[in-house]
């Protein structure tokens, strides 16, 4: 071959190119944006998230605690749908991880899922250790500990995210420490820590004077909570991940004090941030957020009639938004008993028994992306 007739890797298609670097860890990618424009070009965070969703199929992970006297699991479990129009899903027993073998502590909290790495914690004694593990690998790491105990009635509560800027993992680890006015009247001061995954330290990220529910959504970089201020107004606190600041905005309407606290939960609808309220003892609804943080575009999306013959497992606790599919059908959480399955324009409802137990889940795209390419972290594999 001629001079003249040379490929180099940069004239190759952007679909081959996507399908090179969808095999590559972030970290790496970071430097392969500095390559040339072209490469910096695709290798943007959408069609980056986009590629890895279109190889892997749609998915939940599941994480079922179960304890009695004589035995205790801890498992992770993948939920896979498939089809579209009338979804049909599949677990596999044979890929579900025991994590009591190997981690032989109290029961997990499932903090969440970014690009196959799954981030989550327990709360022994005073201390709450931080774990960031990739199921396909079988690789771990363990963050080091952060400034602030957990103990009552401080609190803890957390977020994992990506910045599409620097291609950095990070979690976010609000601790909230409840502050007592001479009246004995009380409120939360909340201090946020940033851990970057490869760093190998937590710093700093200014407070805010809010109290956390938990479990962060994630949305435009950006991590974000439910809160509640020193009025017990609820709002939304999101944090950018590439600017490390900290801003609120009005939530969802129809919050009362007395009403709503512990019933409503944030998730993503599409790409619109959405609050689910599960006050009413007649239906269920979600409200979505349509221009993000304009409180004129909310808008009520779904709405769930609670019939008698569901009343039993609909009502009355919180439920989670995990996924929404092809064809707009949606899958929710129900406290931390079940999954159900949802589809706004047929009006269908389907309880999921996949499992029993405490459960906790999240959406989740499997990947290969090693962690050994963070190099001031020590894996560990089982």
């Amino acid at each position: 071959m001629s001079s003249d007739e040379a490929t180099s890797l940069v004239d190759l298609p952007s679909p081959i190119l996507l399908s090179i670097f969808s095999r590559l860890p972030p970290t790496t990618l970071l430097c392969v944006k500095s390559v040339c424009k072209t490469f910096q070009n695709l290798t943007l965070e959408s069609e980056f998230s986009n590629l890895l969703l279109s190889t892997s199929p749609a998915s939940i992970i599941i994480n079922q605690f179960i304890s009695d006297e004589t035995s205790c699991t801890n498992t992770l479990k993948f939920l896979k749908f498939e089809g579209r129009g009338t979804h049909s899903y599949s677990h596999d027993p044979n890929v579900d991880l025991e994590l009591q073998l190997y981690f032989p502590v109290d029961p997990f909290w499932l903090v969440g899922s970014v690009h196959g790495f799954i981030c989550f914690n327990y709360f022994p004694d005073y201390v709450d250790p931080i774990y960031i593990l990739n199921p396909r690998t079988r690789e771990y790491i363990i963050l080091p500990e952060a400034e602030g105990a957990r103990e009552w009635t401080n609190l803890v509560t957390y977020g994992f995210g990506f910045d599409p800027v620097r291609f950095e993992y990070k979690v976010v680890r609000i601790y909230q420490e409840e502050i007592f006015d001479d009246d004995d009247t009380s409120y939360y001061k909340s201090e946020g820590q940033v851990y970057t995954i490869g760093k190998g330290y937590w710093r700093n990220a200014g407070h805010v004077m809010f109290s956390f529910m938990p479990y962060g959504v994630n949305l435009y970089a950006k991590i974000h909570w439910l809160v509640y201020d020193a009025n017990g107004n609820e709002l939304i606190c999101s944090f950018d991940l590439e600017n490390e600041l900290f801003e609120s905005f009005p939530t969802a309407p129809g919050y009362t004090e007395e009403r709503y606290r512990n019933l409503r939960s944030l998730g993503v609808l599409g790409r619109c941030l959405c609050v689910c309220d599960n006050y009413a003892d007649s239906h269920f609804e979600v409200w979505s957020m349509k221009e993000y943080a304009v409180t004129s575009s909310w808008v009520k999306e779904i709405v769930i009639n609670i019939s008698p013959e569901c009343n039993d497992w609909l009502g009355n606790e919180m439920i989670y938004m995990l996924k929404v599919l092809e064809d707009g059908e949606v899958v929710f959480l129900w406290h931390d008993d079940f999954l159900f399955l949802h589809h706004p324009v047929k009006k269908t409802l389907k309880k999921l028994n996949v499992c029993t137990g405490n459960i906790l889940a999240s959406s989740h795209v499997s990947s290969s992306f090693s962690l050994k390419s963070f190099e001031a972290e020590i894996v560990n594999v089982f």
